[in-house]
């Protein structure tokens, strides 16, 4: 659990009064500062995860859409703010997407520890809108071209995620961010890294497309209302014991019963591969992480494109299944190791890396191109290498995504 921030520090907590406010007015977007505004539980608000809002979206028809909370778009990252956009996305608009890895600076495609995430592009007509009024009033183009979903740790404000204590699941809770491309590209750029994008190929064509990205929306979606569920029971004792005297009062936890109940999942999967169960509100450095989360995303739309009949261009002798490692107890131990029971561990650490060489990202794109799942250029995978420098993932205009070629 967070250490609960005291009254006198300078993070502000959001209430539970003020969520739920923002929440029933449909607020349709949130500035917030990185380093300072807590939820309750005291984890930053602004890594809250991208959640469906069920009610308002259409699913069927002409002209299907989501609409999304909590997607990143503007602010500054000098000054550590961001914005916290409600979107509606269309859902036949897809042109293309990517698995991207993203190297420490001055790393290459190769680095062992590299951050992974999934890109999707957008036709101009189908483009992502921010629901935003105000916004649309001063004529501001509203739409972006393309969206990127990122698994991450969710800490407290100031705390960074570290490798060896990420071996016990316990440490970190995990949320699916959102991201307009534009802004995650900048973000990336200010701390010099690049993007090595893998154009993913899903039999189905636009099908295929369009079946990854529900399951990773639906799989974030429950995720981040299972944790955040956890951390409102977290931090609800310690939120009236340290709340202002004027919130102590007979109402405060009806608040936070209502803030719950609008938490409750609100769409049910017959696959019981969408559903998420407690263990999956953690992050784990070798079975939870960032890119074995992705990896699992792709295998997962695959194997539900096969069973509906869509195996084209798949070699299916060389699909893997569709599962996530479970935690082994040397992990934990490890986290909690001092240098001698490091090494001691060392062994176990290179066994399950052959045993699961997903644990190493830059492992990932050979693993999908040998099933079929990235396209080739030259017969090899095709990979983009994005820098704001060299070959950039939109064009002069700044909005419209480039369809770069890079063997």
């Amino acid at each position: 659990m967070a250490a609960w921030p005291s009254r006198d520090s300078a993070v502000r907590m959001l209430s539970p009064r003020e969520l739920l406010a923002s929440a029933q007015k449909g607020e349709s977007v949130r500035r917030l500062r990185i380093s300072r505004d807590v939820l309750p539980g005291g984890y930053a608000a602004a890594l809250a995860p991208v959640l469906i809002d069920w009610p308002a979206s259409r699913l069927q028809g002409d002209d299907p859409f989501l609409v999304l909370h909590n997607v990143n778009y503007g602010g500054n990252p000098i000054e550590r703010t961001t914005l916290l956009h409600r979107v509606r996305m269309p859902l036949n608009g897809l042109r293309f997407a990517e698995f991207l890895l993203v190297p420490p600076r001055h790393q290459g495609v190769h680095a062992p520890v590299q951050h992974a995430q999934l890109r999707f592009v957008f036709q101009p007509s189908g483009n992502p809108e921010l629901l935003s009024p105000e916004l649309s009033a001063t004529g501001t183009d509203t739409r972006f071209p393309d969206l990127v979903l990122s698994w991450e740790t969710w800490t407290p404000p100031h705390e960074h995620y570290n490798f060896i204590k990420g071996m016990d699941s316990s440490a970190y809770h995990l949320t699916l961010r959102a991201f307009a491309g534009p802004q995650r590209f900048l973000e990336e750029t200010l701390h010099g890294r690049g993007w090595y994008a893998f154009r993913l190929r899903l039999p189905g064509g636009g099908t295929g497309l369009l079946e990854l990205l529900k399951v990773v929306l639906a799989l974030g979606d429950g995720v981040g209302r299972h944790t955040l569920s956890r951390m409102l029971d977290e931090g609800e004792e310690q939120w009236l014991h340290s709340a202002p005297d004027d919130a102590r009062d007979p109402a405060a936890r009806r608040l936070w019963r209502l803030l719950k109940e609008r938490l409750q999942p609100a769409h049910t999967y017959r696959d019981t591969r969408l559903r998420t169960e407690s263990a999956d509100e953690y992050y784990n450095t070798m079975v939870h992480s960032c890119a074995t989360l992705a990896r699992y995303t792709i295998l997962l739309a695959a194997h539900r494109l096969v069973e509906r009949g869509h195996a084209e261009g798949l070699d299916l002798d060389h699909l893997p299944e569709a599962v996530l490692g479970q935690p082994e107890a040397w992990m934990r131990e490890a986290a909690h190791a001092r240098l001698g029971g490091l090494f001691l561990r060392g062994p176990l650490a290179v066994a399950y890396a052959l045993r699961h060489p997903e644990t190493l990202p830059e492992k990932i794109p050979g693993q999908l191109a040998r099933a079929g799942l990235i396209e080739r250029r030259k017969g090899k995978p095709w990979r983009i290498h994005y820098t704001h420098q060299g070959t950039r993932p939109y064009d002069a205009s700044g909005c419209q995504a480039v369809d770069a070629d890079e063997g």
